[in-house]
């Protein structure tokens, strides 16, 4: 019994932590494909880290809670990197590089959103103002949704070879308006925390199975829609912002 216990206490404490690790390799992977112009892998890379950032959470609930302070401030480091610095670095050497320095700039002012708005939510500055039920919402959107609608207007160009989607100022305002609503204060739709009823698993699992199939389908037009879902979302939760807060 003791060995047991010792390798779930093991299993806990380093399983959800290689799991945030496996997500800033994805990260810092990307930027290299960035930096080589290989776009399709850096941009699975990051999808990939998205997946791992969900069930880096996923898992340290289910083992130890959310008592693990080093969790936390880990995940934060490679969330900077990986939903921050390597989409910014993509858009950067894919359309924004063409305008120099004011390109770099607004690369440098999404990662800086994008490390503001994690420092705030490990620091848990919100728990001053209990206005709206963290177990529902974000405040601002989380860097990982920050990081896949900065990528929307690639989608869209691959999908369907439209050059005006490449074009640099274009892309400077997508990234402008995704980094303002990262430290904005309105609520967002916090997927990890959906609670489904039993009696609607199998139509969850029947969406699960329909989303996972048009991926391997067509993945891009998969992705443009989840995206547009997503800012339809947001203008839900603004739209009726006032009676989601308390």
């Amino acid at each position: 019994m003791k060995k047991l216990s010792m390798n779930e206490n093991l299993l806990s404490k380093y399983l959800p932590n290689t799991i945030t690790l496996f997500s800033l390799c994805c990260g810092l992977t990307s930027i290299r494909y960035s930096i080589n112009n290989e776009w399709k892998i850096a941009i699975f890379l990051i999808i990939l880290a998205s997946i791992f950032d969900f069930f880096d959470g996923w898992f340290a609930k289910k083992l130890r809670g959310e008592g693990s302070f080093f969790g936390a401030e880990l995940d934060s480091l490679s969330d900077v990197i990986s939903f921050g610095v390597a989409p910014s670095i993509f858009i950067y050497f894919w359309s924004t590089n063409y305008l120099g320095s004011f390109g770099w700039s607004i690369t440098l002012f999404f990662v800086i959103c994008s490390a503001l708005r994690l420092a705030r939510f490990t620091a848990d500055i919100y728990l001053s103002t209990k206005d709206i039920d963290s177990n529902k919402y974000f405040i601002g959107i989380p860097s990982p949704a920050a990081a896949y609608l900065s990528l929307l207007p690639f989608y869209i160009y691959i999908d369907m070879e439209i050059d005006f989607f490449q074009n640099p100022y274009l892309n400077i305002i997508n990234l402008l308006l995704v980094s303002l609503l990262m430290i904005s204060k309105i609520p967002t739709l916090s997927i990890k925390s959906f609670n489904f009823k039993k009696k609607y698993s199998k139509w969850i699992i029947l969406l699960i199975a329909i989303i996972c199939i048009s991926l391997f389908s067509n993945v891009w037009k998969t992705l443009i829609i989840l995206g547009v879902s997503y800012v339809l979302s947001i203008v839900y939760t603004v739209t009726y912002s006032d009676k989601i807060r308390n």
